[in-house]
């Protein structure tokens, strides 16, 4: 659960919008109260997709779907409106992780407690099935572990048991690490394919990891149709019946009671007696098992977390030429059936686990900087007014600067001095070996600071509010370059707000990343570049999302990486104005990025983990775990030998990595 940002609803319907609960391709979810008082999860189509007739259908049959079902294996629909603006509805809230962020945070469960688990959602399938639908994307997101059981949710791609493939060359609809081989194939999905779901769902609760877990989405379709499911570490009978549900075939997999009654009865404290037998689909046999971090939906590049392909990307896979669209945590693959699979992809990166943690910070860390030698390292909260300055050889703390919230921090080329950004309307300059606060620019504006940047030659200021200003440090005096954009709506002006601001290594250009809160500004979702001489734009780059929250210069100035609003980082090549590639591999939302002088570039977001990238091959060199909750800020030490990552309300820890 998370606080709403700006532009969060405050009321949908006739609920009260109070915090996030997550968010898929599709919508948001927030938790909301009704007037009586009563907690409810209510969905909203993003507004991107509530003109498109086809998100419309595909709403409306999810709301169809769960109230079809309902019951105790789902959360009850309360109320809905298909036709509403923006369409939304709204459950029954129920309390708990999903079964993926239960298994990352707290590690595999025990061989009973998968075996209950395994009886309770095969129950919730024979609840769907008994209304006509199968869900087709059954995976460990979509598990809430309720205290009084688990519930199956998002029937967003069910689909009635008896209805034909969506197109006449075949599509796959669901996440990659779950899907049954007919799915992939194209073919119809009945009942079976769902219990094709819940045996990778059962091993991913047992183990950690997907039994076809693999480095790249073509690699895991081919291990979803040619091999054996990896089942190491599982106990002999479990193993086995995990293996039933993974036929290839699907007339070799057991049916949904047979599955509960046998999952039921092999449960220890069940009533004496054998269990009910199982068809058998083949040895639960596997390689050595690599240890790898929990994935949540099977690709594993150092066994991090899910891949879902971007919107726009297209993969050459398992079957051929593959478009993939994420939608609410699933895909559509629209595939042709005649091209063999590739063998495997490349070996997954290098995992790391932290070298030290720094905590003393009362909430979550939204911004992090070392200084030039790489010696300290600076980090600021937006909740706990302070800022705080490291040691980083000796990982420990050395003084508390006290201010409001910080948003953003900055360090002079040489060190001396130290720029914060504010969640009140005004950037600090510190001086480092004191502690004591020189100067304090403010803006005049209500709205918050939210970054901060120093020019190469360590004489001016950059601060970025709803507009961008440059200070001169020696006079005090403000250049307003741009003056920001706004848009109305209900509660008044709305800023595209600059979340990251960056010069060139030369000092002749200043980049800004805005938010694209605002509902129709120029600047949504735009990465604006001016001439600092002379404060002209000189360019406006449009990303392929509306929202950017971090951009970084490599070391030549010739490239900048910005990312914000999904999971992929976009390059552009500064002097042609446009993209040169997309790095994908991080699973959630990337929100900061950091170059070393050398040009490795980090990343960090959402999915918990920091990614070096080597940026000429485009691909991962490291993964960097060890983070509990999402990561707001990540920093690279000059020498690239220390990385720094921090963020989310509820791990207020900063960890440091070396990866030289």
């Amino acid at each position: 659960m998370d606080p709403l940002r700006r532009g969060d609803p405050a009321q949908v319907g006739p609920y009260r919008i109070e915090a996030r609960l997550g968010e898929g391709g599709m919508g948001r979810v927030y938790l909301g109260g009704s007037p009586g008082g009563r907690r409810v999860a209510v969905k909203v189509i993003r507004a991107e997709h509530a003109a498109d007739p086809g998100f419309r259908a595909r709403f409306a049959r999810e709301v169809d779907a769960a109230r079809r079902v309902g019951g105790f294996h789902t959360a009850q629909v309360i109320d809905a409106d298909a036709e509403a603006g923006a369409p939304w509805m709204a459950t029954a809230y129920v309390p708990g992780p999903s079964l993926r962020d239960q298994v990352t945070r707290d590690g595999p469960l025990a061989p009973d407690a998968v075996r209950r688990l395994g009886a309770a959602l095969a129950e919730g399938l024979a609840a769907i099935h008994a209304c006509g639908l199968v869900h087709r994307d059954l995976k460990p997101g979509n598990v809430i572990m309720s205290p009084d059981g688990p519930r199956i949710i998002d029937f967003g791609i069910a689909r009635a048991a008896d209805a034909e493939p969506l197109t006449s060359d075949g599509a796959v609809v669901g996440t990659y690490a779950f899907m049954a081989p007919e799915q992939v194939r194209g073919e119809q999905a009945g009942p079976a394919a769902d219990v094709f779901a819940l045996g990778c769902v059962l091993a991913f609760a047992a183990t950690g990891r997907g039994p076809f877990d693999a480095s790249s989405v073509p690699a895991i379709v081919h291990r979803v149709l040619n091999e054996e499911p990896l089942l190491n570490g599982i106990p002999m009978d479990l193993a086995r019946a995990i293996a039933a549900c993974l036929a290839k075939d699907p007339g070799a997999r057991p049916a949904v009671p047979l599955l509960i009654a046998h999952l039921g009865s092999s449960r220890p404290g069940s009533p004496p007696g054998p269990a009910v037998p199982l068809p058998t689909a083949g040895p639960p046999t596997a390689p050595p098992m690599t240890k790898v971090t929990t994935t949540a939906a099977g690709v594993a590049p150092g066994g991090t977390g899910t891949r879902r392909v971007p919107r726009r990307a297209v993969l050459a896979g398992a079957l051929a030429a593959v478009t993939a669209t994420a939608a609410g945590g699933g895909a559509v693959l629209a595939v042709r059936r005649r091209e063999r699979p590739r063998e495997p992809g490349p070996a997954p990166a290098a995992q790391l686990a932290p070298a030290a943690t720094l905590t003393g910070h009362t909430s979550g860390v939204d911004a992090i900087a070392f200084s030039p030698d790489g010696r300290l390292l600076a980090t600021g909260s937006s909740d706990d007014d302070a800022t705080r300055l490291w040691d980083v050889a000796a990982a420990r703390p050395l003084r508390t600067l006290e201010a409001d919230g910080v948003r953003g921090t900055a360090f002079s080329p040489d060190g001396r001095l130290l720029a914060t950004a504010h969640t009140e309307p005004y950037a600090a300059i510190w001086d480092v070996a004191s502690g004591r606060r020189i100067s304090t620019f403010r803006g005049g504006e209500r709205y918050s600071f939210w970054a901060v940047a120093f020019s190469p030659d360590g004489r001016t200021l950059a601060t970025g509010s709803p507009d961008v200003r440059l200070w001169d440090l020696q006079s005090g005096r403000a250049t307003v370059i741009d003056e920001g954009s706004f848009t109305r709506n209900m509660h008044g002006p709305l800023p595209n707000q600059v979340l990251g601001l960056r010069f060139s290594p030369d000092g002749r250009t200043l980049a800004a990343a805005y938010d694209g809160y605002g509902d129709d500004g120029d600047d949504r979702g735009a990465l604006v570049i001016w001439d600092v001489a002379t404060g002209r734009r000189t360019a406006v780059l449009r990303g392929p999302t509306e929202e950017n929250m971090s951009i970084a210069f490599s070391p030549d100035g010739a490239t900048i990486a910005v990312c914000g609003g999904g999971e992929d980082i976009t390059l552009w090549d500064v002097a042609a104005r446009r993209t040169t590639a997309t790095l994908a591999g991080h699973t959630d939302e990337v929100r900061s990025l950091a170059y070393d002088r050398d040009g490795t570039l980090a990343s960090c977001g959402v999915d918990r983990t920091v990614r070096l990238w080597d940026v000429a091959a485009r691909r991962t060199t490291a993964v960097l775990t060890g983070h509990t909750t999402l990561l707001d800020a990540v920093a690279l030490s000059p020498d690239g030998r220390t990385v720094a990552a921090g963020g989310g309300r509820d791990d207020d820890a900063v960890r440091l990595w070396k990866v030289r």
